[in-house]
């Protein structure tokens, strides 16, 4: 088991990382400071509710003297919405839960999103923990990013707010169906592509299409998460340095909402990158054969790497909301070698409607 310090403008919180991580949540508790008695509400969804490591985080939480309630949301991406907020708001309220009482997300993303946004506004702020149980929350449990969607795009409405810690069971990740494995290898290849070129290489000699036992996961979801941690501690609220942490994520946003969120979170990232990649080849920023290395990792994989038919004109408006970008050109974060990326501020549409479309055409 290793703990691995992140730290915040709010405080320093430890990443806890192993096998068994979950039978032990209330001693972590304790270990950070959260007196026995403070209410729990975990918040999960209909995937992870009925699973076996639920009852070791509860037997751990009732043994150690928090009481607990547990509310289950419907599993997927719909749910990071204001009306499954405002449901779990009245939950915490009846439940009794005050300003020192802890939520902890218990699930993937989209459990972490929503629980760390309805921590944040309850009270104006109740603490938190992230217990991920998926491969792709290794990257959205950290760094204090939370949040729901509007009809008009992702993440739309959110805060910065640090988890108290993060409890990272990675017991719980063969659990996984083998489709949510291969999306959530998209985001540890993402952190190889920003900055470890030694992890690339590692997946790239030996792509993860399984998940392997825990302690040979440990070294490589370690590797993924440093990277994130150190991006994270250098600019916390994505002022700049941290806005490379979305590597293929704004052509990969729009693309994953265009499919109704039938193409998994990590898919569209994959088709992403590789499209971003192509993009920084035509600029003259990436060599072609490191383009070609990116786009044959992340196939090895599973994942795909080509753009699906699509109209050009609906996918353009969805990449016109994002965040990042400026009021005259679009922000981009693209890939100038393995282990390196650049924030590009120029892009013009014209330049990624080339790609988009090319890679439609699968040219």
């Amino acid at each position: 088991m290793k703990r691995l310090p992140v730290q915040s403008s709010r405080m320093t919180y430890p990443v806890v990382v192993g096998a068994d991580v979950l039978a032990q949540t209330g001693e972590q508790l304790q270990e950070i400071g959260i007196k026995t008695g403070t209410k729990i509400a975990i918040i999960t969804d209909t995937t992870v509710a009925h699973l076996p490591f639920v009852n070791q985080l509860t037997e751990s939480l009732e043994s150690a003297g928090y009481p607990f309630q547990t509310l289950v949301v419907p599993a997927g991406d719909a749910s990071k919405s204001l009306d499954v907020a405002y449901g779990l708001y009245q939950d915490l309220i009846s439940f009794g839960m005050r300003r020192q009482d802890v939520v902890l997300a218990l699930g993937g993303g989209v459990v972490g999103d929503l629980a760390g946004f309805v921590a944040a506004t309850y009270l104006r702020g109740v603490p938190f923990i992230q217990a991920p149980t998926t491969l792709l929350s290794h990257d959205s449990s950290i760094g204090g990013k939370v949040g729901i969607n509007l009809p008009q795009g992702k993440n739309l409405i959110g805060a910065f707010y640090p988890p108290r810690a993060v409890l990272y069971d990675l017991n719980t990740l063969s659990y996984l169906p083998e489709r949510q494995w291969v999306n959530g290898m998209a985001e540890v290849i993402k952190h190889g592509i920003i900055a470890d070129a030694n992890l690339f290489e590692t997946l790239a000699a030996n792509p993860l299409t399984v998940c392997p036992p825990a302690d040979e996961l440990e070294p490589i979801l370690t590797a993924a998460m440093r990277v994130k941690i150190d991006v994270v501690e250098g600019d916390e609220r994505e002022a700049n340095l941290r806005q490379v942490l979305n590597l293929g994520h704004t052509i990969g946003h729009a693309i994953e909402q265009r499919s109704n969120y039938s193409l998994g979170h990590g898919e569209a990232i994959s088709i992403g990158m590789a499209l971003e990649a192509r993009l920084a080849e035509k600029r003259g920023l990436l060599t072609a054969a490191h383009r070609t290395l990116i786009t044959s990792v992340l196939a090895a994989h599973g994942l795909p790497t080509q753009a699906p038919a699509d109209d050009w004109h609906e996918i353009k408006k969805l990449i016109e909301v994002d965040k990042k970008h400026k009021s005259d050109a679009w922000t981009f974060v693209l890939p100038t070698a393995i282990g390196q990326v650049q924030i590009v501020n120029d892009i013009r549409p014209q330049e990624v409607e080339d790609v988009v479309r090319e890679s439609m055409k699968g040219v």
